[in-house]
């Protein structure tokens, strides 16, 4: 069982698509680039330096300050993008960030919408490659990010990171989308409704994906690799632990039977390999160097990180357990300083 555990981590892996340049672009288009910024001073200034660097450059960049309490605003303003400002929390039934986009596309005029979360790190050619893949597959494109790292509890996100790269692969039926960043078109916005129509989720992404797939619109989703990166929770271990906890709970019920049921068959075979009473066995050492393989692709992880994956993973369920309880008894979770009802 824990072989067909190990085989399954395989699986995944080869069916992992990472974000590459599909020829020149034949159109020209109008982008729209819209982010939602909640209390992202630090993080807005280096985006939007970055997008000043695109080579293909951007019809506009909206930045919808979430009644932030820090200085997002004022980034915004230094850089002469168009500034959407909230200054009230978001109408009964709506959550922050899907409030923030909304308001973001009603004031934007491009054919091509890209929602890009603060904290992401384009590369010069970000914009051109996700265009590419625009004109080749159609419908919507979203895109994870590398993880990029500072200081060591950031590696703790191994666990969540795998799930959330997994959960979105062609493993099975495909659903959901990347939220930190995707392209879609303002006419298929329109069609299906746009963030209108899961105002109320958490996990916005995943259920915006599916939403798209239900409407007839074709979903592509694909890790970052060179030409995108993040750095999730900078701002230390319990800001890390606030973040996961808000909505890992809810994705992985969200997820379809299939999609749980390959997931739960991989948890199995990886916990199952250090539960033995003599800690260094075979299957131990394959699934270290499996972790190694695929995470060093994901992210700055490092063979040290392969090597003492059970404490990842343990943190994992740890913060899985906290993020239910949270959920699922008290129907409310915490984020940038907002509770957000979930019930």
């Amino acid at each position: 069982m824990y072989f067909l555990s190990w085989l399954i981590g395989w699986v995944y892996y080869k069916s992992l698509r990472f974000l590459k340049k599909e020829g020149e672009i034949s159109g020209e288009y109008k982008v729209s680039v819209i982010i939602p910024a909640r209390n992202e001073e630090k993080n807005l200034d280096k985006l939007l330096y970055l997008l000043q660097k695109q080579t293909y450059k951007p019809y506009e960049v909206i930045v919808v300050n979430d009644n932030s309490e820090d200085n997002t605003e004022e980034v915004a303003k230094r850089y002469g993008v168009k500034v959407v400002s909230l200054y009230e929390d978001p109408p009964e039934g709506w959550v922050g960030k899907n409030w923030a986009i909304w308001n973001g596309y009603l004031e934007s005029r491009g054919e091509i919408l890209l929602f890009l979360d603060a904290d992401v790190e384009p590369r010069e050619e970000f914009i051109e490659v996700m265009l590419s893949n625009y004109e080749r597959y159609g419908g919507l494109i979203s895109c994870w990010p590398y993880q990029r790292f500072e200081k060591f509890y950031e590696h703790l996100n191994l666990g969540f990171n795998l799930v959330s790269v997994f959960s979105m692969t062609l493993f099975g039926k495909k659903e959901g989308a990347f939220g930190p960043s995707m392209m879609i078109s303002r006419e298929y916005y329109e069609k299906v409704g746009g963030h209108k129509e899961v105002r109320d989720k958490v996990v916005e992404d995943l259920h915006f994906g599916n939403l798209c797939i239900k409407k007839g619109v074709p979903v592509n989703n694909f890790l970052g690799g060179e030409y995108i990166k993040f750095r999730m929770y900078p701002k230390g271990l319990r800001d890390l632990i606030e973040g996961f906890s808000k909505n890992s709970s809810q994705g992985v019920v969200s997820l379809s039977f299939t999609k749980f049921l390959y997931l739960l068959m991989w948890f199995y075979g990886v916990f199952g390999s250090f539960a033995f009473e003599n800690l260094i066995n075979l299957c131990y050492l394959l699934f270290s160097f499996q972790l190694y393989i695929i995470s060093r692709r994901l992210g700055d992880y490092s063979i040290v990180d392969s090597i003492i994956y059970p404490i990842h993973f343990m943190f994992f369920i740890t913060v899985l357990l906290y993020s239910t309880f949270k959920t699922f008894l008290f129907k409310s979770v915490s984020w940038k300083g907002r509770k957000i009802n979930v019930g």
